[in-house]
């Protein structure tokens, strides 16, 4: 494997651990119908580094096993949507970080807010508003950070 193709596995790796044990560290607030998972503000680094989507879809699942909803929901349907919201943010975010990063919040929380809506029988329309106001928050308020330590990450490559 190329030296490159090295970097970007590393990456995966680390972004996923980070994910995941961020999200479990903070549990009482990562789960639930008003959630608010901090590592989530490193999701826009997709737009930079688009091969990060991976690591979201990893780390996703790893966290999510210590969800009280877990099943094939939080370990099936939840990674999926990171696999779409990531990759879609990749795609957008090369024209606009924040479109990007605001489409990539939306699709996670209307994925939560579904699941939820399923699995506890609340209306999607009480559900989605304050999931995407934690999504939009961390997510999109984090697009000025995850840009700063991309550009870091990439100085040190010279």
């Amino acid at each position: 494997m190329r030296r490159v193709g090295l970097r970007a596995l590393a990456e995966v790796c680390l972004v996923a651990a980070a994910y995941a044990a961020l999200t479990i560290a903070l549990g009482p607030v990562s789960y639930g119908p008003i959630q608010f998972r901090v590592p989530e503000v490193l999701k826009s680094l997709v737009i930079w580094r688009p091969h990060l989507v991976a690591a979201f879809v990893i780390g996703n699942f790893l966290s999510n096993i210590t969800s009280p909803h877990v099943g094939p929901w939080e370990l099936g349907f939840m990674p999926l949507a990171n696999l779409i919201g990531a990759t879609l943010c990749a795609a957008i975010g090369r024209r606009s970080a924040w479109i990007g990063a605001a489409v990539y919040a939306a699709v996670i929380a209307g994925a939560v807010a579904f699941m939820l809506s399923v699995l506890q029988r609340v209306p999607f329309a009480v559900l989605f508003p304050p999931l995407l106001a934690s999504e939009a928050i961390l997510i999109v308020g984090g697009v000025p950070v995850m840009r700063r330590i991309h550009r870091l990450v990439a100085s040190t490559r010279a």
